[in-house]
């Protein structure tokens, strides 16, 4: 190994330990390292801006826009009161309603800012039925996470393994959506099997009180939610027949399909549009603009050529076996350090792998990844940033949930997701579908 290369090496992992640890805001964790690579010469300025993917960052900025428009209308919060109303606030019917809702809208937008709305919600829906909140929680968690697998837009691995290696809005819906879909499901029984039991409250319900719970008054600004919903069905729409648009000789890119619908909500917000930019999470690009830089250095020093020759040469003539290490191998990793960086340096890893040995199709790799990623963080509260956003709703609301709990009531429910994604991962694989 050159010194360049132990040096990019040494700085990955500590950036990859800090941002574990949760002790310094993770984007000035993956700035440093972007920073500290330059310094030592591992990498020039150029050659940084380079690395970062601007398509994963024009995707998601697009997204951001829009869910920030919904958010500030109150479109989440209105959802949640009118579903539960729906179901008569019937906890039970909530324990299987909520999460499948939750993985449908994950399926299309940030699971952050889903979870950031359903967790409180139910917190104070649970305080009023008298049930305890935390496995409807958690069941919500799993499903966001899960249901995040379907698309391209769903969860961050999957926008930066789509963008990066050139994978469509339709390539996710018809690979990993029907897997995920058959994943969720058995997650869904597998709560309601286990929990409903304790969603049964045997106080007296102040009716009264939820029936207060008017749907309407959550809404805030009626005219930037229709507007909003206009602007996320035109970016999902776009984000759908972009390939045959480019094919037809129209460069509709995948940011733009994004991009577009959000600067004309931002266009014709009018005053509403300061207030929309200010809730955008500049945070999040930021912080994976710098991990862009130091996985590229890794990518730059041949480190990540080694780790892919080293993988395809341990598998062989096994495309199976090499297909369910990434998705299980994947999952592990995801469930105990952040998600973002693990799928940007597996978006390289694979991608080598396919460029190596050409055994395994870089497909069927990249749903691998994406499945066990998405669905693997799901087994602890830092697994993927939508288990930490509801721990800590949770807890700022008094209710301790616990590492032990968390991963007693979720680790059964993800193999079990994990087993029946790799059972399908591997019949695709056997008739040529990836």
């Amino acid at each position: 190994m050159t010194a360049s290369a132990a040096i990019a090496l040494a700085i990955f992992l500590a950036t990859y330990v800090a941002i574990g640890m949760e002790r310094i805001n993770r984007t000035i964790v993956a700035f440093s390292g972007a920073v500290v690579l330059m310094l030592s010469g591992v990498v020039t300025l150029p050659e940084a801006v380079g690395f970062i993917s601007w398509e994963t960052i024009g995707l998601l900025f697009g997204m951001f826009c829009i869910i920030a428009a919904l958010t500030e209308a109150g479109f989440f919060t209105y959802l949640a009161l009118v579903l539960a109303r729906r179901l008569d606030y019937n906890p039970v019917r909530m324990l299987v309603a909520f999460p499948v809702v939750t993985g449908v809208l994950a399926c299309f937008m940030d699971s952050i800012t889903v979870m950031l709305f359903f967790a409180t919600l139910t917190y104070e829906l649970a305080r009023l039925l008298r049930v305890d909140p935390v496995p409807m929680v958690v069941a919500e968690v799993c499903l966001a996470n899960t249901g995040g697998a379907a698309t391209l837009v769903g969860d961050p691995p999957n926008v930066i393994l789509g963008t990066m290696l050139g994978f469509s809005f339709n390539d996710f819906v018809a690979h990993t959506g029907p897997i995920a879909l058959a994943a969720g499901a058995a997650s869904v029984a597998y709560f309601y099997l286990q929990f409903r039991r304790m969603m049964r409250s045997k106080e007296r319900l102040d009716r009264d009180e939820l029936e207060r719970l008017e749907p309407s008054h959550a809404i805030k600004d009626p005219v930037l939610m229709r507007m909003g919903l206009i602007a996320f069905g035109a970016a999902i729409l776009l984000l759908i027949v972009h390939p045959f648009l480019e094919h037809a000789g129209i460069p509709l890119t995948v940011p733009l399909a994004a991009l577009l619908p959000a600067f004309a909500l931002l266009v014709l917000g009018g005053n509403r549009t300061s207030t929309i930019l200010h809730k955008v999470e500049y945070e999040v690009l930021l912080f994976f603009m710098g991990l862009f830089v130091v996985v590229g250095g890794l990518e730059k020093t041949g480190v990540i050529g080694a780790m892919a020759r080293g993988l395809a040469a341990q598998f062989a003539g096994s495309p199976a076996g090499l297909l369910s290490t990434l998705l299980w191998g994947s999952a592990v990793s995801s469930a105990v350090v952040d998600n973002v960086p693990f799928a940007l340096t597996m978006a390289y890893v694979i991608k080598d792998i396919a460029a190596a040995s050409g055994a395994v199709a870089l497909s069927a790799m990249v749903w691998a990844v994406a499945l066990g990623t998405d669905i693997g963080g799901n087994a602890t509260p830092i697994g993927a940033s939508a288990n930490v956003v509801a721990y800590h709703a949770m807890e700022k609301h008094g209710v301790r949930i616990g590492w032990g709990r968390w991963m007693r009531m979720a680790i059964p429910s993800t193999v079990l997701a994990l087993a029946i994604a790799n059972g399908l991962m591997l019949v695709k694989y056997l008739v040529h579908f990836y």
